[in-house]
């Protein structure tokens, strides 16, 4: 059985060009970026009716023209197999982040040995703020979300780095209902909602949450009595989930598609003509969950908490599921509407491209000859720490390669 993919309509349509002949040629990578800059800069100009939109609809808004050639020389550098578009770091002033799967595996933590760690707190040191934009909600338990990133935490404590920089790092919890900081004793602490909201969020009504998240609570039994799964449901004050009953039990990704898509068809018909609270039902890779909004209006919030423009901002994350009924699962594909954004896989992804970042950041307009960047995404490790099962796997995997 196939496993369903990620995908993209722009990915598409530049593997529709390399792949398959149009005009009896089949384009180079090269071709194809070329291609795609052109199409992105006519689209920019005048995006109602371009060329893009008709080939890839509902493609959304480009914050700026992407250098995705001059990106290919630059990966190429590193990689032998230039297959990804890489968007280059010109915004200068924040930088945010899905947490599990992103920064740290799914449940797990950001812990002090990360080198992620050293690189978030660089990016702060030079005056870029950080946040972490996570679907998980702890409303008024500052503490989970420290437990989260105790690596940072520690990091800042040992370093005693200063006010100038704590103040740096954000946490958009629940999508985007609650917003935390680092107070001067390095713990976390949660900003008033009032300060924090757009006005379009304090509109949402309190009943109508509540009417919400019913529909949506019954919508998640029903599949999951369908689909004979055996989870838990957790009803949160602007969210409900359902997850695996026993920690070591792992559910099909397909079983969690179905569930998330269901729930969000179900709500969709629901919201028909009401008008009310937005939502986001999103696959979390080993649950699934429903939350009031979704990451566009926390990272909106964010922005016009901070007053800084989505041009200056990008998002990196790993869950941007498009189906193919144009029906979202992933709980990151909302931030494009709002910030540029990078697609990431894992962790280990997440890290390469940072190392990337810090690179090329000593080229950019802000560079003031500080050498922190270069010598941070040098002593990024390179495979897995010594020791580790990762380690011990790749150890195995070479000795039976080369026996």
């Amino acid at each position: 059985m196939g496993r369903l993919k990620e995908s993209d309509p722009l990915f598409e349509l530049v593997l529709k060009w390399i792949l398959s002949s149009e005009w009896d040629m089949t384009l180079t990578l090269r071709e194809a970026l070329e291609r795609c800059e052109a199409l992105i800069a006519s689209h920019i100009k005048n995006p109602l009716g371009s060329e893009l939109s008709r080939k890839c609809p509902g493609i959304g808004k480009f914050f700026m023209e992407l250098p995705l050639t001059k990106a290919l020389d630059y990966i190429g550098q590193k990689v032998a197999v230039e297959q990804r578009k890489y968007v280059p770091p010109t915004f200068s002033e924040l930088m945010t982040f899905d947490a599990d799967d992103t920064l740290y595996e799914h449940g797990m933590d950001l812990e002090p040995s990360s080198w992620l760690v050293d690189a978030l707190l660089t990016l702060m040191e030079r005056g870029i703020y950080v946040a972490v934009v996570t679907a998980a909600g702890y409303p008024g338990k500052p503490d989970r979300y420290a437990a989260r990133f105790r690596g940072l935490l520690e990091r800042m404590q040992e370093k005693k780095s200063p006010s100038s920089v704590t103040r740096m790092f954000f946490c958009v919890g629940g999508e985007c209902n609650y917003l935390f900081r680092i107070n001067p004793d390095y713990r976390m602490e949660e900003v008033d909602p009032d300060a924090f909201y757009t006005e379009t969020m304090k509109s949402w009504k309190h009943d109508d949450i509540e009417e919400l998240l019913n529909v949506a609570e019954a919508a998640l039994k029903e599949s999951c009595s369908r689909m004979r799964l055996d989870v838990q449901f957790l009803r949160k004050a602007r969210a409900v989930g359902c997850y695996p009953t026993r920690a070591e039990d792992r559910i099909a990704y397909e079983a969690l598609e179905d569930v998330a898509l269901a729930v969000q068809d179900k709500l969709m018909h629901y919201s028909e003509g009401r008008g009310v609270v937005p939502f986001c039902a999103f696959n979390g890779n080993r649950d699934v969950w429903v939350d009031v909004g979704d990451k566009r209006y926390g990272i909106e919030a964010l922005l016009h908490y901070l007053s800084i423009e989505g041009e200056a901002t990008c998002h990196m994350g790993d869950r941007f599921t498009l189906t193919a009924h144009c029906m979202r699962t992933g709980n990151d594909k909302s931030s494009r509407a709002v910030a540029n954004t990078v697609w990431v896989t894992n962790p280990s992804e997440t890290e390469e491209y940072l190392e990337l970042f810090l690179r090329v950041w000593r080229f950019a307009e802000l560079d003031t000859g500080d050498e922190s960047c270069v010598r941070c995404a040098d002593s990024r490790p390179k495979g897995p720490k010594q020791g580790t099962i990762e380690w011990h796997k790749a150890q195995i995997i070479q000795n039976n390669t080369s026996a």
